[in-house]
């Protein structure tokens, strides 16, 4: 699972709203509903904006392989 993939889940299992990000980022509902649908990357400014504004670590969503 790729990173935007397990941010997309987390919000989506939290109820937490694509509008609320959208406020509280500036990033258009219309990009967050992209990258979480998959239908276009997560630059990484846009991540670590949309973890600042669900309250999570970006290292959160980061899984290191060992």
């Amino acid at each position: 699972m790729e990173v935007q993939e397990r941010v997309a889940q987390y919000v989506h299992d939290n109820g937490i709203t694509q509008k609320h990000i959208a406020e509280k980022t500036g990033i258009s509902k219309v990009k967050i509903s992209q990258m979480f649908n998959g239908n276009r990357k997560m630059m990484a400014d846009e991540f670590v904006s949309i973890c600042a504004a669900i309250n999570k670590e970006p290292n959160d969503f980061i899984k290191v392989h060992e």
